[in-house]
């Protein structure tokens, strides 16, 4: 970090804790079980920690997510970078309330929502060759808004900025996250939040570990250590898989210790939420996109180990698929699924264990 010594600048990445999520990686189970709202240290958001969430929804609402970036339009850019930097300027302000009164901020992220939208757009197009970052967010401790991006960082961040950060990545079995997005996307059509054309897209940006094992890979590359407050020392990055966060408890209590959290705030049962409607213009209740995309938590009170499992047929979830979802979309799956498992193999030999 510029103008920072070396203690000072490890001091403050201890302080910034980044939890690097896909969709359906039970994240939002695991903010609830570390329980932030009691986490007397902390400071978050009334998101759970995302701070990119309008950026990337705005590029869904204008369909520029689906649009090649070359047809974007000045005003369209403005438009992305704008939010990309309220994003930026809520997380700092977070961050500087958390710093004065002697806090953790905690931010957590989809790595595909803080992904360089033009890489986003190669990748959908599944054209090749370099993507350029369209524009330049403003960032603290960087000498300039054009700080340096290495090749393999393909987020809207710079270098220097994502080293501010101690990173923890959180994965999900390909076999279950994926299938369960599906289904979420179908309900988030049946409740009028997303159209069927986004569909595909959708699934080809989210049923892979891509943009996790990039990152992921950039911060072991270009990362350092830190330190807990009792001088342990941290590998940078740390890395939880569900499996584990369902089903071994006591690994979350270890995370907790080691990002500098409290393990006696963790929670393990919790009381089923409210299943409040927002009023809609023609007198009909409807969920929030929220809602739709946290039912599975919101309806119950404990852990739901079978949600993930220890052990996954592949061959029988295979069958599960092509039944329930159709021929074309089941043979797809199958083949996102075994694509993603060398990625998620690598990255769970790499996992937090006791």
């Amino acid at each position: 970090m510029a103008g920072l010594s070396s203690n000072e600048a490890t001091e403050e990445r201890r302080r910034r804790i980044l939890l690097i999520t896909y969709p359906r990686t039970a994240s939002n189970l695991l903010v609830k079980m570390l329980s932030l709202d009691s986490q007397t240290a902390v400071v978050s958001n009334e998101k759970g920690g995302y701070f990119f969430w309008n950026a990337f929804m705005t590029g869904r609402a204008t369909g520029l997510t689906y649009k090649p970036i070359e047809h974007w339009n000045v005003e369209e850019t403005d438009q992305i970078q704008r939010e990309f930097q309220k994003g930026v300027n809520e997380l700092e302000d977070k961050h500087e309330i958390a710093k004065s009164a002697g806090k953790i901020t905690f931010a957590k992220e989809h790595a595909q929502w803080f992904a360089n939208p033009a890489e986003v757009a190669k990748h959908l197009s599944g054209q090749g060759g370099p993507a350029s970052l369209p524009f330049s967010i403003e960032v603290p401790y960087i000498s300039s808004s054009n700080g340096a991006f290495s090749s393999n960082n393909l987020t809207i961040l710079p270098d220097e900025y994502l080293h501010t950060w101690t990173p923890t990545f959180l994965i999900r079995h390909p076999a279950l996250a994926f299938p369960s997005f599906y289904r979420s996307m179908l309900d988030l059509e049946n409740e009028g939040f997303a159209g069927p054309h986004e569909r595909q897209p959708m699934l080809k940006l989210f049923s892979t570990l891509k943009w996790t094992r990039l990152l992921y890979d950039w911060y072991r590359q270009h990362g350092s250590d830190s330190s807990t407050k009792s001088g342990d020392n941290i590998h940078l990055p740390l890395l939880l898989d569900a499996q584990d966060v369902t089903n071994e408890p006591a690994v979350v209590a270890r995370y907790c210790e080691l990002i500098g959290m409290d393990p006696t705030k963790l929670k393990f049962e919790w009381n089923r939420e409210a299943l409040g409607k927002a009023a809609h213009p023609d007198g009909a209740a409807q969920k929030t996109p929220e809602e739709v995309m946290m039912a599975t938590l919101n309806h119950s009170s404990t852990l739901l180990k079978e949600k993930t499992p220890v052990a996954i047929d592949m061959v029988a979830e295979a069958e599960k698929w092509k039944n329930e979802f159709g021929e074309d979309i089941g043979k797809q799956m199958e083949e996102w699924v075994q694509s993603a498992m060398p990625d998620y193999d690598y990255l769970r030999a790499r996992r937090l264990h006791l």
